[in-house]
């Protein structure tokens, strides 16, 4: 990792399980994307690599199935919450299905996600979103702005969540984590054909043990990527809030690069899974064009 603080962040909250199987990479963690930044089939990949996935529109609902996970599924309780979403300028985290004034969207503060996560038993929320050093200014933490002057900010049709007026984050035993720095966060969409054939066996199994269909694509951030892969470009912190908007962003390079790495990860877990499976050659990756936030 890039340092020691980042290193005991992500063992902390996605500890390293050498002995995983590709169905189990995932277990203890939950991933939350908006719909605008998926792609069909998308939560069944992550189900299948043992996550606990959930996508919509309205942050109320999506709390609401978090909690229902939590209590029916003990075994694999969500402990570790990454939230793909927008990050709308630092304004609030963002769901929404499309761009448009009427689609349906909602935001939510980042106290209001402490609060209501806490007693469900998630005590670690990774934000993957544009800027998000600025999710955390004081003057939004808790209550965010309905009219905070953004472009990005459009029609909270399906409401904004906020916390209660007496919440204390100091108080809170939910850990916040944010990149180092702000930028803007990209992903990629990606086909599962581009997986070795042991890997699209292993996750077809693993779907249908669930009693899902197997995926067919994905969509995957550079984030959650060099968690997973321990990046050592990755850095990641606790405190702080940055008041400056940040328009950096990673090279389309340096995120094809890290995607061949993820690819190759989730291959060699599953060729130590099933040594004997027939070796074949998979579909080359195509070039792709990431995904702003």
């Amino acid at each position: 990792m890039a340092d020691d603080a980042t290193a005991t962040l992500v063992a902390r909250a996605m500890p390293y399980d050498p002995y995983a199987r590709l169905s189990e990479i995932g277990h203890g963690v939950g991933i939350v994307f908006t719909p605008d930044l998926s792609v069909p089939g998308n939560c069944r990949f992550y189900d299948s690599l043992g996550f606990a996935c959930f996508e919509g529109a309205e942050w109320n609902r999506v709390l609401d199935d978090i909690r229902l996970h939590n209590i029916f599924h003990p075994e694999n309780r969500v402990r570790t919450l990454i939230v793909e979403t927008h990050g709308t300028n630092g304004n609030g985290l963002k769901l929404q299905r499309g761009h448009t004034p009427n689609d349906d969207r909602s935001y939510i503060s980042v106290g209001a996600l402490q609060e209501r996560l806490e007693p469900d038993g998630v005590r670690y929320i990774i934000i993957s979103a544009c800027n998000s050093g600025r999710l955390l200014r004081p003057a939004i933490y808790r209550t965010l702005d309905p009219n905070p002057g953004d472009k990005l900010f459009l029609p909270p049709t399906c409401g904004i969540v906020s916390a209660s007026a007496d919440f204390d984050a100091s108080r809170s035993r939910v850990t916040v984590i944010t990149p180092g720095a702000s930028h803007i966060e990209t992903s990629l969409a990606a086909n599962v054909k581009e997986l070795a054939p042991v890997t699209r066996k292993l996750i077809a199994d693993s779907a249908k043990a669930r009693k899902l269909r197997p995926p067919q694509q994905f969509a995957v951030s550079d984030m959650l990527m060099e968690m997973l892969l321990r990046d050592p470009r990755l850095t990641l912190t606790t405190s702080g809030y940055v008041d400056d908007l940040s328009k950096d962003i990673a090279p389309v390079d340096a995120s094809e690069q890290l995607y061949k790495s993820f690819i190759a990860y989730l291959n060699g877990i599953a060729a130590r899974e099933m040594p004997a499976f027939k070796v074949a050659a998979a579909k080359p990756a195509k070039k792709r064009s990431a995904t702003i936030r």
